[in-house]
């Protein structure tokens, strides 16, 4: 999976996709966090999944790559869902996935 976002700002991205989430359950369970170099995805609840991006600067803005995920045994069962809903926050917040 990759991500691309034209902004280069981790800072707007991150405020973006936080305002993307607003205030629905989905912003209880799901937190993303960004450094120079990555993108983190955690979803806590009976258990923790993570899913680890590494970020590449592009001429375009900034591009993630997915390279790792640890996923809770308790949430195998609902990975395509949340991935789902993951991915539409992501698109609201301006980034485009592929």
């Amino acid at each position: 999976m990759k991500v691309y976002f034209t902004e280069k700002n981790r800072d707007k991205i991150l405020a973006s996709i936080k305002e993307a989430l607003g205030d629905r359950e989905l912003a209880k369970l799901v937190h993303f966090n960004m450094n120079v170099g990555s993108l983190d995805v955690v979803i806590s609840k009976l258990g923790t999944s993570t899913l680890q991006f590494t970020e590449e600067e592009t001429s375009a803005g900034l591009e993630y790559r997915l390279t790792s995920e640890k996923i809770a045994f308790a949430h195998r069962a609902f990975k395509d869902e949340v991935t789902k809903k993951i991915v539409r926050v992501i698109e609201r917040a301006g980034g485009k996935v592929t």
